[in-house]
């Protein structure tokens, strides 16, 4: 999940630096790598490394860019692309075709694209692909179809059409035909990835969150609808649909993702997540415990709303190690196991003798609460927990998963939780106390579907229901059989 931004500005003296502020905003996971580049008169100019922003790019760096007169800029977190991070993948990516041509194309993207091989096969006749990074892949067909129609929408179109159904994505890039410059803000048909633009003192700036917006005193003027491009230019700023589908954000991005300040389809990510918190209230209404805790960090939201709904006092109680080590992206599981419990501390006073409500966004794998959080806060003397979830039952990996074949299954939660039956013709309360025992916490407490979507809007549940934006011709075998599964238990 990458962070991404572009700045378009012309005479605009702090460009840099505010690219520089809004692409470290984004709260996006990962941030394996860094990178900024910049567009001027003359050429596009690329700064990138592996790490954190902070520690990529400096003063001196920002001041180098912003002495090159440039009027626009992007910027990218990134995500890491490979297991192990390298420097050719990060971004943003320079496009390069295999034929001399004045069209120069820089970019960096936020999203995911399925079944590459076709496409790869496509293009690389007359395109280096250089890195094992995807946005690579969509950057090559974006400048063919700008070499065919010209930089304009069409040429978007064209792109949208493409990976319509196989691909979401929401990018920027800078592009420099020779003579003049140009910032482009494209995303897919079904607007799953987070996009926002807002105009802060006249300069356009577009990003995946809209606390960049925030970072730059600025307000969010509105988030993009699916298949919308901008066109920034010395002509000006024009902004068009390319293609009417029904929308489909990703919802886990309002529940996990996002900053806390950020928007999701016009509503602030923490209030999503309070609403959240008192809709499981609303519909389990009892509670055994004294007192309510997060599960840190992104268990803080949605613990508000609990402890409000409930009327019991909230306390930070369990708390995230500055040394925390990073698990999120570990694949093995006993690795993932033996980290966590070096993630977290509890404090005695406060969790000693006492039943315990602990919220949480979501249990994914398990890993992070079983062997981290739960173990700590009953290490501190809780006397009992229950656990209080503000997703529902994740039964299905995220497609951007699947490469890893049927281990992103197999290794969920609820499916270890019944993995020597079927979880899909189970009650809620046989779920919720299977999971528990998984964890090892009294109680697990999911939100139901439904009451989710009365918060959140429509949009993807893709782990609760297999509502993926990628067409089913691009699923894998095994997901298809158990999705059907999933199907004839839940509708008979």
């Amino acid at each position: 999940m990458d962070g991404i931004v572009g700045v378009y500005g012309i005479g605009d003296r702090e460009l840099v630096n505010k690219a520089f502020l809004a692409t470290g905003a984004c709260q996006h996971r990962g941030k394996a790598s860094t990178g900024i580049a910049v567009v001027n008169r003359k050429d596009i100019y690329i700064h990138k490394g592996l790490g954190r922003i902070a520690d990529i790019i400096d003063y001196n760096m920002v001041k180098t860019f912003q002495d090159l007169e440039p009027f626009g800029a992007i910027g990218n977190i990134g995500y890491t692309k490979r297991k192990i991070p390298e420097k050719i993948n990060a971004e943003p990516i320079e496009i390069h075709p295999k034929k001399d041509t004045f069209l120069k194309i820089v970019l960096t993207m936020d999203g995911y694209l399925m079944a590459e091989r076709d496409l790869i096969s496509e293009i690389e006749k007359d395109y280096s692909l250089d890195t094992e990074n995807k946005t690579e892949v969509v950057g090559a067909l974006l400048h063919k179809y700008i070499t065919e129609e010209g930089i304009g929408f069409e040429a978007g179109k064209k792109l949208v059409d493409k990976l319509y159904g196989r691909a979401t994505f929401a990018l920027v890039a800078l592009v420099h035909d020779g003579k003049e410059g140009y910032l482009l803000t494209l995303n897919d048909a079904k607007a799953f990835e987070p996009f926002c633009f807002a105009v802060i003192d006249g300069t356009f700036v577009v990003s995946s969150e809209s606390c960049s917006h925030r970072r730059l005193h600025g307000v969010t003027e509105r988030e993009y609808d699916g298949a919308e491009m901008t066109l920034c230019s010395s002509k000006g700023v024009q902004t068009r649909r390319l293609r009417e589908e029904i929308i489909m954000p990703d919802i886990f991005q309002g529940v996990y993702f996002g900053n806390v300040g950020s928007l999701f389809r016009g509503k602030e990510v923490f209030q999503i997540r309070r609403e959240l918190g008192l809709q499981l209230v609303h519909h389990y209404r009892s509670s055994k415990a004294d007192i309510v805790i997060p599960n840190p960090e992104s268990g803080w939201g949605v613990t508000v709303g609990i402890a409000e709904g409930l009327g019991r006092t909230l306390l930070p109680a369990l708390i995230k190690l500055p040394q925390a080590v990073r698990t999120f992206q570990e694949g093995e599981r006993r690795t993932r196991y033996q980290e966590v419990g070096l993630k977290f501390g509890g404090i005695d006073s406060l969790l000693k003798g006492k039943n315990v409500a602990m919220g949480d966004d979501s249990i994914v794998r398990g890993s992070v609460s079983e062997g981290g959080s739960v173990w700590v806060v009953y290490n501190a003397g809780a006397r009992f927990i229950e656990f209080w979830v503000s997703y529902g039952p994740m039964f299905f990996p995220s497609f951007k998963e699947w490469h890893r074949g049927r281990e992103c299954l197999n290794e969920l939660a609820v499916q270890r939780a019944f993995q020597d039956g079927n979880p899909y013709d189970k009650t809620e309360e046989e779920i919720n106390r299977s999971v528990a025992e998984l964890v090892g916490v009294d109680e697990v407490k999911y939100n139901l579907p439904d009451r989710i979507a009365e918060v959140t809007g429509a949009g993807s549940f893709q782990a609760l229901d297999a509502s993926y934006p990628i067409e089913e011709t691009h699923w894998p075998d095994w997901l298809k059989k158990e999705v059907e599964r999933f199907q004839r238990y839940r509708s008979s």
